[in-house]
Formats: C-alpha cells, structure tokens, sequence
C-alpha cells in the first residue's frame, strides 16, 4: 500500500469502528445519527476511510472508545469510569493536532497521531491560549 492510499484509507480502523458500532448495538443509521453523518458516509470510515474530528467527538459522546478506534488499544475501565472523556476537550484537542499537521505539512502515522490527540487531551485540561500554543508547537516542530 502506499503512502496515498493510507492517508484515505485504513482498513483495520475501518474492522475498529464497526467493532464499536456492534459493542454500543448500534445499525449504522443511528450510529451514523449518532456521529452527525449521513449512512453512506459511516459505510465509508467503516471500510477504513479517515473520519472527521467532529464525528469521533460525537461517537465519543455516546460511548464508544476513540482511543480503540485510532490505535488499538481499549481504554482502561478504571480509567473510563473515574475519569470519563470529555467530549469537548477531546475535539479541541483533535483539532488543535490536525492544525498542527497541516500547518507542519507533517504526515504522521495513525499511532504517533493517536499519541499527540491524548498528548494533547492531557494539556487541555483548562482552557488557556498558552496551552493551545504550546500543542502547536510541538506539532508544527
């Protein structure tokens, strides 16, 4: 697979959505509904293409594991219930990194991007333009 084909498309995040969609014992309509998109589109990120910030932040919003969808790797469950995620902070910070890719014409992998959204997530527990700063900083290099 090449470097263009796996920005647009990653099959195994695609195999991750649908495992998430089937866990909550959603149909892709309403989990489709319940990440603002219409059916056809959440075929396509559940056949691996990249979903929007603002549907992982309102996916997120109704249980389902961001973190297991971009990396792999399942949420602790004394994690989850002590300090569940915040679905606004979450999206802040997904944006911020995205930004930050773009402005730093960086092309991370979906892991090392997965690491700088919680990086990030982690920084974004108050609301400060120091911290937004900073976060670009790190991205952009």
């Amino acid at each position: 697979m090449n470097q263009s084909t796996e920005k647009v498309q990653n099959l195994e995040r695609g195999e991750r959505i649908v495992a998430e969609r089937k866990r909550l014992k959603l149909s892709q309509p309403a989990f489709a509904d319940a990440g603002g998109v219409k059916k056809g589109s959440q075929i396509l990120y559940e056949k691996g293409n990249a979903p929007t910030a603002d549907y992982l932040e309102r996916i997120a919003a109704v249980g389902a594991d961001v973190l297991f969808i971009l990396t792999g790797r399942h949420e602790a469950a004394a994690t989850t219930t002590i300090n569940p995620v915040d679905p606004e902070r979450l999206g802040r910070a997904i944006e911020l990194i995205e930004r930050g890719i773009v402005e730093g014409h960086r092309n991370p992998s979906p892991k090392a991007k997965a690491e700088m959204i919680i990086a990030a997530y982690e920084l974004l527990d108050e609301t400060s333009e120091a911290a937004t700063e900073r976060i670009l900083r790190l991205v952009v290099g």
